[in-house]
């Protein structure tokens, strides 16, 4: 974008002068991932160097685009609780229209199976609409709150209240689910919305393009594109920021956010540790780490990332943890169909990378095929400490397994690194409790993995590098809410000590009311004497009486 180019352009003169783009480089913004942490590395060089994608939106396109958002939120119908009711019907009755549309997209995109698609792209989208509808008539209601005594005669209250245009940039790992997800709770809050999905998933990314044929046009937008179009619409004036992916990226997005203070959700990954305690059960331990670490060829941003297991259980844990991974997929892992396959060819290289330079004791089923995007089911037992492996995200089907002393060392090693996004214990409840109470995490899930992200009643975000803000259910309306707080004030009282010429008695009133004493202690101590004396002689009459 142009210093001279109007982000909210010419159709709006009102416009106030902050909604001008400022002077930038004309270098991508998403190409620059510099001071980027240990975990985010292997993502920051798949970004490295710009795009030399052919554009699919110039700028000035993009730019209209917002422009006619920011027109609708204007005319104030989004706020219409059965305007928001309506975009929710609309994006349920895309998702089931489109439903075997996605399963085969996207195993097109991804090589997944359709289970993999069906249970998080389509059911969870639907319960969280559903989730939405049920509940939203309440949510929009002013929430009462109390009033101070000093501050009566008054109704207090926090009304929620759309915060205007928002962009939501979904990541490639789960296209229509985390763009979809987002929106329902972006449009049921009264926002117009932005969407740019990625483009390493086409077949989903083609689904994403028709929204606008089922929710109100406009008040939903869609760019779609690579860098050159995400770095434009960075370049715009929005009032909140959702963005889905690495950290590296995070960062550039809060760059470009701070130009005007706009808020932003970043939902970010790092390496989300499991622990496997003494008292585990682990035959059911070893099956659950695993239908995670392997759903979606492990890239799933809460997935585990590496298993930290008490040294008197290691060898049992990991023979299990192979005796499933053989069970489930064979020796030869690539002739399984119930495997999807790694996004891009670069990312199947950077993994492959990872694995090169582990150490340890590895053990694959099968061997990797960059060209099929394809990296084996893969345990590494006892990896280098100070490996890349170690210290990256992973994103793919590899599971490291560090032998630990004790409950205290795996504290020490989670609580050394990044808040990670996920937290997983195997064990008994009360040392998950205490290992909770030591630790930080965005969440955690006790003998289980990722479940606790499908819980509508539970916020869904990270801490730290591992991310900013939450979504899920009610948490996602209130993200792209603007709490406001609105007071009425009665006018019968009207005390003139509150007002000027202020006099010496009002402040040594004040200054009672408020730091005390009001009542002098004697005075307090002479009124319990007397109430208590009245009690008595109350409670003798009622006596006597009964007599």
């Amino acid at each position: 974008v142009s210093p001279a180019l109007p982000c909210r352009p010419a159709p709006l003169p009102p416009l106030p002068p902050a909604a001008r783009a400022p002077a930038m480089s004309t270098k991508p913004l998403l190409s620059d991932a510099s001071s980027v942490l240990p975990t985010e590395r292997g993502f920051a060089r798949q970004h490295s160097g710009g795009d030399d994608a052919a554009r699919r939106a110039s700028d000035e396109e993009i730019a209209l685009k917002h422009a006619a958002l920011v027109t609708t939120f204007r005319e104030g119908r989004t706020k219409d609780y059965a305007w928001r009711m309506e975009q929710l019907a609309a994006l349920k009755r895309m998702v089931l229209e489109k439903s075997e549309e996605m399963i085969d997209g996207l195993q097109q995109d991804l090589g997944r199976p359709k289970l993999e698609t069906f249970l998080p792209e389509v059911c969870g989208v639907i319960s969280e609409i559903e989730f939405f509808e049920q509940r939203l008539h309440k949510w929009m209601k002013p929430e009462r709150v109390a009033t101070p005594g000093s501050q009566l005669p008054a109704q207090s209250e926090i009304v929620r209240e759309p915060k205007g245009v928002v962009l939501i940039i979904a990541p490639w790992n789960f296209p229509v689910m985390l763009c979809i997800k987002p929106l329902v709770a972006a449009l049921a809050a009264g926002n117009c919305v932005m969407v740019k999905p990625s483009e390493l998933t086409p077949s989903a990314e083609r689904i994403i393009a028709e929204l606008p044929k089922y929710v109100d046009p406009s008040a939903v937008g869609v760019v779609l594109g690579a860098v050159p179009e995400s770095t434009a619409l960075l370049k715009l004036r929005w009032d909140h920021i959702l963005y889905t992916g690495n950290g590296a990226i995070g960062r550039v997005v809060a760059r470009a956010a701070a130009e005007y203070l706009t808020p932003v959700t970043l939902e970010l990954g790092g390496k989300s540790p499991t622990l496997v305690l003494p008292g585990a059960n682990v035959q059911v331990a070893a099956r659950r780490i695993l239908v995670s670490k392997f759903m979606n060829m492990g890239q799933i941003c809460v997935a585990p990332d590496y298993a930290l297991v008490h040294k008197d259980i290691e060898a049992e844990v990991a023979a299990e943890l192979m005796r499933v991974m053989r069970e489930w997929f064979g020796e030869d892992a690539s002739k399984s169909d119930s495997l999807a396959r790694i996004v891009t060819k670069g990312h199947a290289q950077r993994i492959q990378g990872l694995l090169e330079s582990a150490g340890g004791e590895v053990t694959a089923l099968g061997k990797a095929d960059i060209e099929a995007k394809f990296i084996p089911p893969t345990l590494i037992r006892s990896p280098k400490v100070d490996s890349a492996i170690m210290t990256e995200e992973i994103f793919g089907p590899v599971l490291p397994i560090m032998k630990m002393d004790s409950v205290e060392s795996m504290i020490e090693h989670v609580n050394a690194g990044e808040k990670p996004l996920a937290l997983y214990i195997f064990g008994p409840p009360a040392a998950a409790k205490d290992i909770i109470a030591r630790t930080s995490s965005g969440s955690v899930c006790v003998n289980d993995t990722i479940f606790q992200i499908a819980n509508p009643n539970m916020p869904f975000g990270g801490v730290g590098a591992s991310g900013v803000g939450r979504y899920n259910g009610k948490f996602g309306f209130d993200e792209f809410s603007h709490q406001r707080a609105v007071m009425y004030r009665s006018t019968w009282l009207d005390p003139a000590m509150r007002y000027p010429p202020y006099k010496e008695e009002s402040l040594q009133l004040f200054r009672k009311i408020i730091l005390g004493p009001l009542v002098p202690p004697a005075v307090k101590k002479a009124c319990r004497f007397l109430v208590a004396i009245g009690v008595g002689i109350a409670a003798c009459a009622a006596f006597m009486l009964l007599l």
